[in-house]
């Protein structure tokens, strides 16, 4: 009987953690070459120098319980979103950015953009409907253009499907 129970235990917990995936971070990214944007200022992701020539890219979206009830309903509402797919990467590297010359300090989801397996951008994001944005101490922060365009490529993003990311 005992035996049943202990298995069923842990078979509950390892159900939980594919669906709730346990996250451990010990990321450590190098302090980013300034950029001096202007206000008003439109760039890309592709514009800041170490996501410049970044091969082999992964990128992962790490989002809050309380971001994953706010935001836009063409978002998989999963705590981890993942992309390996190149051409995606490649749209979201290629979406313009409004500098805004402001800072936010609410948001608390996360992405992060991994080439040849080492951390080169870091950035909180907002994917809220109504406020769509990414706030880092590089670019501060800075809204889409195009929010559609950027909701549409995040929505093509897949579930991590592992019950334990480690972020180095």
């Amino acid at each position: 009987m005992t035996k049943k129970v202990i298995f069923s235990m842990l078979l509950l917990m390892a159900g939980y953690f594919f669906y709730n995936p346990l996250i451990i971070s010990s990321t450590n990214i190098k302090d980013p070459e300034p950029i001096n944007f202007k206000p008003g200022q439109i760039f890309k992701l592709i514009d800041i120098p170490e996501l410049k020539s970044s091969q082999n890219m992964v990128v992962y979206i790490i989002l809050t319980p309380e971001d994953r009830n706010n935001i836009s309903p063409t978002i998989p509402k999963w705590k981890v979103l993942k992309s390996d797919n190149t051409a995606l990467i490649h749209d979201l590297l290629h979406c313009e950015f409004k500098y805004n010359n402001a800072d936010v300090s609410t948001i608390q989801s996360k992405i992060f953009i991994y080439s040849n397996n080492t951390l080169v951008f870091e950035s909180e994001i907002s994917l809220d409907q109504n406020d769509l944005g990414l706030q880092n101490r590089l670019t501060g922060w800075a809204t889409p253009v195009d929010n559609n365009r950027l909701l549409t490529i995040i929505s093509q993003f897949d579930r991590y499907k592992l019950p334990v990311l480690i972020l180095k």
